[in-house]
């Protein structure tokens, strides 16, 4: 049984779409963060309703499904808002799939975003309500609170007992460590975009990787490798994209080529859709472990609370700018954000190759202990049974104890290898083993 944190998620109201005084309808979302409190973080006019509508839509469906292995789907997107962007994050119930969408300033009409990160809650009338959105209708945005006062004292506490899978919270810290790696691929017009995905098969077939390669201004599916291509495995979760399309602007395609990871982000004339995908369509983003090196030796604690400290809700954290203003080296800056990531206190936007901030709303302060690799690497490094040793070129081994065996780690500034079997398999691909994790733990002397 995957392992899970219970919460109880308190709304004021149900979502839903209300009408107002003047008869004219009004998206109303119902809210919740870990303090039971419902802020109200934006009150105002949709300026483009067909597409948000569209948007939101495709980002539940992908909430609500099971690329591979089925899943707990009561799973609420999370909302970051600001002075300059609505934020809506969520994962796939296999935790494969990760999705945002980003709705700028443009794309609304009214008063200044508030500050905060809540559950949103997608019930089935709200997601029909959604489905009928129109470009003519005058539709009034609101987050919170405010809602209550539309139903004109029809108030209602909804309890919804949950449980958050474990997967899901580290998914969080594994896609913002993932997303630096990628780069910009191609962009082909949403036409062509069009007629791409919609040649894709609706169901996985094939655990071969399939290559896509851009042929002039379009693109098309290959099953050769090519220079320049992008990697996909499990083509079916691109599908979900496909209605979000008909009235993008372009699609653009980001790839990590050393580990096969891919994003697909959807471009409309204000505003995006961010879908990535992880290498293999078995493959969690929860069961990664790229953010593991930085948690085993993060910075000093004094300089994470300084680097925490200066996380005001910004959309784009300038880490030049944080590393003047605090003294403290960039990379030092870039290491902190990482672990502040794991804590759902930070995430990464590849499309500006900057961090955000937002705080999930769930208590996250203990999720270094929750993993299990990192768990255990700690404890190798407590036993005292690690030895040093030099291979045949003179170079430093350690011999680090194992079940029924010994392996042997060697680790240098381009490269870490271990000869057990979980390296063998993976080859670095999802982050380190327990075993270089505790010779990284030991040169660091950070194994109390």
């Amino acid at each position: 049984m995957a392992a899970s944190i219970d919460f109880t998620y308190k709304y004021s109201f149900a979502s839903e779409i209300l009408t107002n005084s003047a008869g004219k309808p009004v998206l109303s979302l119902a809210t919740c963060d870990s303090n039971q409190a419902h802020p109200h973080f934006f009150d105002g006019r949709v300026l483009y309703p067909r597409i948000m509508g569209d948007m939101l839509i495709t980002l539940t469906d992908v909430v609500r499904s099971h690329f591979f292995l089925p899943r707990p789907t009561n799973l609420d997107p999370v909302l970051t808002s600001n002075e300059e962007l609505l934020r809506l994050e969520g994962f796939s119930g296999c935790c494969g799939v990760y999705a945002r969408v980003d709705l700028p300033t443009p794309f609304f009409e009214g008063d200044l975003f508030g500050r905060g990160t809540t559950n949103v809650d997608f019930n089935t009338p709200m997601r029909n309500a959604l489905m009928r959105l129109r470009d003519n209708e005058d539709v009034q945005f609101s987050v919170g609170n405010d809602g209550v006062e539309l139903t004109k004292g029809n108030q209602r506490t909804i309890e919804k007992k949950v449980k958050l899978p474990l997967r899901w919270i580290k998914g969080f810290s594994e896609v913002q460590a993932y997303q630096p790696s990628l780069e910009l691929a191609m962009e082909v017009g949403a036409a062509d975009a069009l007629r791409f995905v919609r040649s894709l098969p609706k169901t996985a077939k094939s655990k071969m990787p399939s290559y896509v390669i851009s042929m002039g201004r379009s693109i098309r599916l290959s099953q050769r490798k090519q220079k320049d291509a992008v990697r996909l495995v499990g083509a079916h979760r691109v599908k979900v994209i496909e209605p979000l399309l008909v009235r993008a602007k372009s699609l653009r395609i980001w790839r990590d080529e050393a580990n096969g990871t891919s994003a697909w982000e959807v471009c409309f004339n204000v505003g995006s859709f961010f879908l990535m995908i992880s290498p293999e369509v078995y493959r969690g983003f929860s069961g990664e472990g790229q953010v593991l090196s930085k948690l085993a030796n993060p910075p000093s604690d004094e300089v994470i609370a300084q680097v925490r400290a200066q996380l005001k809700w910004q959309s784009c954290i300038d880490i030049k700018d944080m590393s003047n203003n605090l003294k403290i080296d960039a990379h030092e800056i870039r290491s902190s954000l990482a672990v502040l990531g794991s804590r759902g206190l930070a995430g990464f936007d590849a499309t500006s190759q900057m961090y955000f901030h937002r705080e999930l709303p769930f208590d996250l302060s203990k999720v270094e202990d929750l993993q299990p690799r990192l768990k255990q690497a700690r404890k190798l490094a407590k036993t005292g049974e690690i030895q040093t040793t030099s291979d045949k070129e003179g170079e430093l081994v350690y011999v680090v104890p194992g079940t029924g065996t010994r392996h042997r780690v060697r680790l240098s500034d381009s490269d870490e290898v271990c000869t057990c079997p979980w390296f063998s398999k993976y080859q670095g691909a999802r982050g380190p083993c327990k075993h270089i994790l505790a010779v990284q733990l030991i040169i660091e002397g950070s194994d109390s």
